[in-house]
């Protein structure tokens, strides 16, 4: 799935339903982790990385193993963020988006790619990651 979204918010519901019907044979406590984990990515590229207007590209696969998501914005951002190591201050009013991403996928990858980032976001879809969130759905 390759998705090409305005950078708005009002987009993040259609993108959370498109791939959980794309995504539809992936255990619903890893669909839960991987909508999650996808949503923080689309906010923070829609957020921090297209203050210019362009759209932020969405991909998802699967291929049974692995789901891969990738979310790529056009910038300008001026600095590759990182990753971080530990979680933010607890009083700290920003910073935990890709802390929390770390906390739901196996593997994540920041790109400089021109003037924009990549996030590439890998999980397994049998990895032994503690899902964050609940069964019924909540955190």
């Amino acid at each position: 799935m390759n998705l090409k979204l305005p950078p708005t918010s009002s987009c993040l519901p259609d993108l959370r339903r498109s791939v959980a019907l794309s995504l539809e044979d992936v255990d619903s406590a890893v669909l839960a982790d991987v909508l999650l984990a996808l949503d923080e990515a689309v906010s923070n590229a829609i957020r921090h990385g297209s203050r210019a207007g362009e759209p932020v590209r969405v991909s998802v696969e699967s291929d049974g193993e692995w789901v891969e998501m990738t979310v790529r914005d056009g910038g300008p951002t001026p600095r590759l963020p990182r990753l971080p190591a530990e979680p933010p201050p607890v009083l700290q009013t920003g910073g935990r988006g890709l802390w929390l991403i770390l906390q739901l996928v196996d593997e994540v990858r920041l790109q400089r790619i021109k003037d924009g980032t990549r996030l590439t976001m890998r999980r397994h879809v049998t990895s032994s990651v503690d899902s964050m969130v609940g069964p019924d759905g909540s955190g």
